[in-house]
């Protein structure tokens, strides 16, 4: 990981405990006042959200991380 890696890791971590403290809030107040299929909805929304997010970052941070492996493979650079 560089350097320029730090910041964005950072802010991911501070957005991540955002979303989880929202997510906290909301299942405590306004989750059982929803109707039981709107519930049904959102927590399958939530799941895919959940789930499929991480991997998504992962991937797109795996393009930029090759991307620049191969950048510096082609100027006969180490890459880090």
């Amino acid at each position: 990981m560089r350097r320029d890696d730090l910041l964005p890791v950072l802010v991911s971590i501070g957005i991540t405990g955002l979303l989880i403290w929202g997510l906290v809030y909301f299942i405590n107040e306004w989750w059982g006042r929803l109707p039981k299929a709107v519930a049904l909805i959102v927590f399958i929304l939530l799941a895919v959200t959940v789930i499929g997010y991480p991997i998504y970052a992962l991937a797109r941070w795996s393009d930029r991380y090759l991307a620049r492996v191969r950048e510096a493979k082609a100027r006969g650079e180490r890459a880090d």
